[in-house]
């Protein structure tokens, strides 16, 4: 080693009176030379400071435990993870009970049922075990609809016998099955295949061509049925499952979302099916009639038809449409539908500036239907209507499925603009046609 870089290591045992520690006689009458450069001697003299002096420690008494402080932390730590535990539980059961307002959670709550006795049990799950346990709920009454017809050639002779097939669900345990009107019309034979492989003859009971719905009657007893549930509840995004019998491939599961709700869609030239719901779930020839369900296994639709020229454009009849259907045909032998009676189209800005309009949203009327309840009150071919029982209605479509919502014989009040002033009509709504 260099003597540059020699460790020196020295000894102090004096403390000067301002609290420095100062070196002892020997070794500040021979200064420590080794560490310099070029005879340059580093001062190692400390500075002083007046008047500064290091107390020496004191003694600290004893601190006394306090019972009633620990018990208080430990009350708060215990809280806490209470409040953690009870706050995520909760927590958990509010998003599993509302997944259309959480729809990041990957989980869903379905009460499943059990035996017969209608009790049931709420199981969590993840998503792909919800469809499974949706599909093993509702498969079982979902039925293969072959039907028989006889075809007739252009002159309206018969030219032979033709066979069809489609898709129905058993919603009573004696027999009754809902499934599309076009599936069953003009039928003369019709054979109803339960998943098991059981075969009934049925007959139609009463069918509906403005909805679409048919009512089919086999004779059974403890069938397989499948539980009804509340269109009105739907949301667009909702998951959805489509069972049937797409080309005779018997239960077939396709999944979805709903894609959009309340449409109104032309299903032929004078027939519009109104409030159906859309889906992006395969629908295919044979799936008429069948059930478009939920993650709980309740029917919410039926598959009726798709748009043949659009991939993911499917349309099901809303089941509260078919269970006014059911219900009138029970209850009547056929389904009567209210109708305000106008032909109306929704406004636009065209139409506003082409008849000098005082309002930019509504529904204006083009034709009065000759006895309605509309001619009835004075409403006229120009009017503006706005509102119906306080609800604003800005399209032709909101009319048709507002009106067709009520029943034959209610009155509802129209709110109408005519020249810029607004009147309002009590329309007692007749029988559809």
């Amino acid at each position: 080693m260099t003597s540059g870089h020699l460790l020196q290591v020295r000894r102090y045992d004096m403390i000067d009176e301002n609290g420095f520690i100062k070196p002892d006689a020997e070794e500040t009458e021979h200064p420590d030379t080794s560490n310099t450069v070029e005879g340059y001697v580093t001062p190692e003299t400390p500075p002083t400071v007046q008047g500064y002096s290091t107390p020496s420690p004191q003694p600290q008494p004893a601190r006394r435990s306090n019972p009633g402080r620990v018990f208080l932390v430990w009350g708060l730590i215990i809280g806490l993870l209470l409040g953690s535990v009870l706050g995520g539980i909760l927590g958990n059961y509010v998003v599993m009970s509302n997944p259309g307002t959480f729809p990041w959670a990957r989980t869903v709550s379905t009460t499943y049922p059990v035996g017969t006795s209608g009790s049931g049990t709420t199981i969590v799950t993840t998503e792909e075990q919800a469809i499974e346990n949706a599909v093993k709920i509702a498969s079982p009454a979902v039925v293969q609809i072959n039907i028989t017809s006889v075809s007739q050639n252009p002159f309206g002779f018969s030219s032979g016998t033709q066979e069809g097939l489609g898709s129905g669900f058993i919603i009573t345990s004696d027999g009754y099955v809902l499934t599309n009107n076009h599936v069953v019309e003009n039928a003369t034979k019709i054979t109803v295949m339960l998943k098991d492989g059981r075969e009934f003859s049925g007959q139609v009971v009463g069918t509906d061509a403005t909805s679409d719905v048919a009512v089919v009657k086999i004779s059974g007893t403890n069938l397989p049925t499948v539980e009804l549930g509340d269109s009105s509840t739907l949301t667009v995004g909702q998951k959805v499952i489509a069972i049937g019998n797409p080309y005779g491939l018997s239960q077939t599961v396709t999944t979805g979302v709903i894609s959009a709700l309340e449409r109104n869609v032309q299903a032929s030239a004078t027939e519009t099916l109104v409030g159906v719901v859309q889906t992006d779930a395969a629908i295919n020839p044979g799936n008429s009639g069948g059930p478009l369900v939920d993650l709980s296994g309740r029917v919410v639709g039926m598959n009726t038809m798709i748009y043949q020229d659009a991939q993911g454009l499917g349309f099901s009849v809303s089941v509260n449409t078919a269970k006014k259907v059911y219900d009138a045909i029970i209850k009547n032998g056929k389904v009567t539908w209210p109708a305000l009676g106008i032909q109306g189209a929704t406004l636009t800005t065209s139409i506003a500036q082409q008849y000098n309009l005082k309002v930019s949203q509504g529904v204006y009327i083009v034709q009065i239907t000759s006895g309605s309840g509309a001619q009835d009150v004075g409403l006229k071919v120009g009017d503006v209507i706005t509102a119906i029982d306080d609800k604003p209605m800005t399209t032709i479509d909101g009319v048709l499925s507002y009106i067709r919502s009520r029943n034959v014989g209610d009155t509802v009040q129209v709110v109408a603009d005519r020249n810029g002033t607004t009147k309002t009509f009590s329309v007692i709504l007749k029988a559809l046609g």
